[in-house]
């Protein structure tokens, strides 16, 4: 073992980690950050523990809005506790993708995921705001770890886990939706047998069937509508296919994401229907395809937005802004570049071993690609993602390393 893989290396930056998460708390408190969606979040938990619950509750996923409104009931000091519990699991989120950055690369990707893990600036950024990314990070870390027991060795157990920790994320935010069904295909494909349905399919599916239904339930006793998710999803898709960014509902309701207010697209429309109608903006989506079929090519580009022109809301709010967008002009293009060095390195991919390693590491590149071409583009959609995309990175970086070091220098 090595200096730089040694455990008191490990442990030093798993401490730097956890100072740098306190330090950012302790400069700038949850309290003092309640405005715009972790405002929203807040007075949707105050709603609750009043006993009233409106449609509008729904329009984000209702799971964070639940976890504030536990904190608000068991702490009177809810903001400094708060605080702790996105210190901690922050802190764990690190810990994990070392797990399994060294897991699936060796102890070299290990730690050095482990360090840009420890100072990954927006990690710590949302890690000082009342917002569901850190929540949902690290679940998406522990999904990450499952992903990687199942494709090693398929069980109930670990699919059963897998799926909890898939619909968890899913109460949280929608952004994942389309992993769950892409990681079933993966290993039907990879393994098309009774076992893979017996020990992956069915719990997983099991286990998610019944998230969305408790989902369901819960909208039809508050509001009296059936619903298996956030509404959102219309309107993320009428801001991603439609000329207007700046909307305006029949309530008065009003929402311009934060891309398009640093693009500068300022087009705007007053809506005669309300948000939560998902149905209806998911037509008006549709229309404005219809009307304009360019945008279907035009959507590409929110992949490269992803990773580069486009900088986290709310650390453009933040004093420090300036150093962070320097922090996301450099680990933007390297995470960019680093996860296609990782991609063709495993070219061609047709490999059995390299089927394991796309289920785990590249189905949730596709699945994010995907839901970004569909609905729209925010960097806060990637972040809490870059659990996978930095060991895939330092893995893409070290093996073109790698590779350049075997060849033969040649001379004139």
């Amino acid at each position: 073992m090595t200096l730089l893989t040694s455990r008191h290396t490990v442990t030093a930056l798993l401490f730097l980690a956890f100072v740098l998460r306190l330090t950012a708390v302790k400069i700038s408190p949850i309290g003092d950050t309640l405005y715009s969606d972790m405002g929203n979040y807040q007075v949707i938990a105050d709603k609750i523990l009043e006993g009233v619950w409106l449609p509008g509750h729904f329009m984000q996923a209702i799971g964070f809005s639940l976890i504030l409104t536990i904190f608000k009931r068991l702490f009177t000091n809810w903001t400094g506790a708060f605080a702790v519990y996105h210190v901690v699991l922050s802190t764990a989120t690190v810990w994990l993708v070392w797990k399994c950055a060294t897991r699936a690369f060796g102890p070299r990707v290990g730690v050095f995921s482990l360090f840009l893990a420890a100072i990954h600036v927006p990690w710590i950024v949302l890690t000082a705001v009342a917002l569901s990314e850190t929540t949902f990070t690290l679940l998406l870390a522990g999904l990450a770890w499952a992903s990687l027991e199942l494709v090693e060795r398929p069980s109930v157990r670990w699919s059963m886990t897998w799926g909890l920790l898939f619909i968890s994320g899913f109460w949280l935010k929608g952004t994942l939706v389309l992993l769950g069904p892409m990681f079933l295909l993966g290993m039907l494909a990879r393994q098309p047998s009774r076992a893979t349905v017996a020990k992956v399919v069915i719990p997983v599916s099991a286990v998610v069937g019944a998230g969305l239904l408790l989902h369901g339930v819960l909208t039809y006793r508050t509001i009296g509508t059936f619903r298996l998710s956030a509404a959102a999803g219309g309107l993320n898709f009428v801001e991603g296919k439609c000329p207007s960014k700046r909307n305006i509902d029949s309530t008065g309701a009003g929402w311009y994401s934060p891309i398009y207010a640093q693009l500068g697209m300022t087009s705007s429309k007053l809506w005669d229907r309300p948000f939560t109608d998902s149905g209806y903006f998911m037509k008006e989506g549709l229309k404005c395809i219809g009307r304009d079929p360019y945008v279907l090519i035009q959507s590409f580009e929110g992949i490269p937005f992803l990773f580069v022109g486009n900088f986290l809301w709310p650390a453009t709010n933040s004093p420090g802004a300036p150093q962070a967008r320097l922090y996301e002009l450099v680990t933007g293009p390297f995470l960019m570049a680093g996860v296609a060095l990782w991609l063709l390195a495993r070219w061609p991919w047709r490999r059995q071993e390299t089927w394991g390693e796309l289920i785990v590491w590249g189905l949730p590149l596709a699945a994010l690609c995907l839901c970004v071409y569909i609905f729209k583009s925010e960097v806060r959609f990637r972040v809490p993602f870059d659990v996978w995309f930095i060991p895939m990175a330092f893995a893409g970086w070290l093996a073109r390393v790698t590779a350049g070091e075997a060849s033969p220098s040649t001379g004139t």
